[in-house]
């Protein structure tokens, strides 16, 4: 895992005057989230020309005008590993996404990309190899996806957030930096969460989170969990845009929302358990807060598998509990909450063996890399 100058260029020279730096990636929260958290540090060490490649439509561009970089829509198209009709689509979506970003690239000389992974980030990192641009890629999940394994060929620094994943780059530089995880989150206060949600009583809190754009099954089994009765805790409820169940506002132990941004650290800080998804930036969260999760990760049907791999890992170390979708109840769901805010000890030992496999300050360690390469 050692940095070294072989993939940089001598036509590199070309670009010494600027400080221009290209970050790409988009699609979900997972690669959004990081994203922000890096260019909030490189901000911070003096980095002014951002600019964000995503896609045309993709969810980025408003992000990037939150934080302030500006933004370049491009062509993307999903790259598949079976046979479908929409790959012949696709393939010319990402080759033409390549030719707008070889012309951006044209005009705005970039010194360095950083890439977070998602389809949308292999055009500008293939047009990358024309001008020798190094490239730093980072990947969030346990098993990198095939985006990510495309790009580590052109990449010159490979960052992981768990460090059995550098198994997977042989022979490339791989730095165990960990996953960027926002500000927003780190600085939560369990004090402001709870004055915040306003529960009544001194019932532990419990958090359902599916993500970003919400979870369905997630989302059913705590409804239908409501509707069995009262509860023994406080229950929160990020149920994803346009998912509110307005049978339930007024709910005496329960809170919904359809996306918590600014208060996320405070909710997170207050909960006693994390009902969730089990994408990388949600383990990161529960990890560095050292909470006791109930992990119910995407199936085969929906996705690539990562989460069931993300999911297997914490299980291994004993830093989660997980409910396979296929056997989620709300019966069952509502026993495993039960069984962990019964014991202090169990919580605490799961939470801790969380906090084991994540690493801290992993937008400066990116930042360091990107620092270093320019300097080289």
């Amino acid at each position: 895992m050692r940095m070294t100058n072989e993939h940089i260029h001598p036509t590199m020279e070309l670009f010494r005057d600027r400080r221009m730096i290209v970050v790409t990636g988009g699609g979900t929260g997972g690669h959004i989230f990081p994203t922000i958290a890096v260019i909030g540090e490189l901000k911070r060490r003096g980095y002014e020309e951002i600019l964000w490649i995503g896609s045309k439509n993709g969810s980025e561009r408003e992000w990037a005008k939150k934080v302030g970089v500006r933004y370049h829509g491009i062509l993307a198209g999903k790259l598949r590993r079976y046979f479908s009709l929409r790959n012949f689509v696709d393939l010319f979506k990402v080759f033409w996404g390549t030719a707008q970003s070889f012309f951006l690239f044209c005009r705005k000389k970039p010194q360095i990309i950083f890439s977070k992974g998602g389809f949308v980030s292999v055009p500008p990192v293939l047009a990358s190899r024309t001008f020798s641009v190094p490239v730093v890629t980072h990947e969030s999940d346990t098993v990198p996806g095939l985006a990510t394994r495309i790009i580590s060929r052109c990449a010159t620094a490979v960052c992981v957030s768990f460090q059995s994943t550098a198994d997977f780059f042989p022979g490339r530089d791989v730095f165990f930096t960990g996953n960027p995880i926002r500000e927003v989150v780190l600085q939560g206060s369990a004090e402001r969460g709870v004055s915040w949600l306003g529960f009544e009583g001194n019932l532990p809190i419990v958090f359902a989170v599916g993500g970003s754009t919400g979870a369905s099954a997630i989302n059913e089994t705590v409804w239908k969990m409501l509707e069995e009765g009262d509860l023994s805790f406080n229950l929160v409820h990020q149920c994803g845009r346009g998912n509110l169940n307005e049978g339930l506002s007024g709910r005496k132990r329960y809170r919904q929302f359809e996306f918590l941004d600014e208060q996320m650290g405070d909710v997170l800080q207050a909960a006693s358990v994390v009902v969730s998804r089990a994408g990388a930036g949600a383990l990161y969260e529960i990890g560095l807060l050292k909470k006791a999760s109930i992990l119910i990760p995407l199936p085969l049907s929906a996705s690539r598998g990562e989460q069931i791999e993300n999911a297997r890992y914490y299980e291994e170390h004993g830093a989660c509990v997980v409910i396979p979708q296929e056997s989620l109840t709300p019966e069952l769901l509502k026993l495993e909450i039960e069984e962990l805010l019964s014991g202090s000890d169990r919580r605490e030992r799961v939470g801790q063996a969380a906090r084991q496999l994540v690493r801290e300050n992993a937008s400066e360690a990116i930042a360091g890399i990107i620092d270093d390469i320019i300097a080289r």
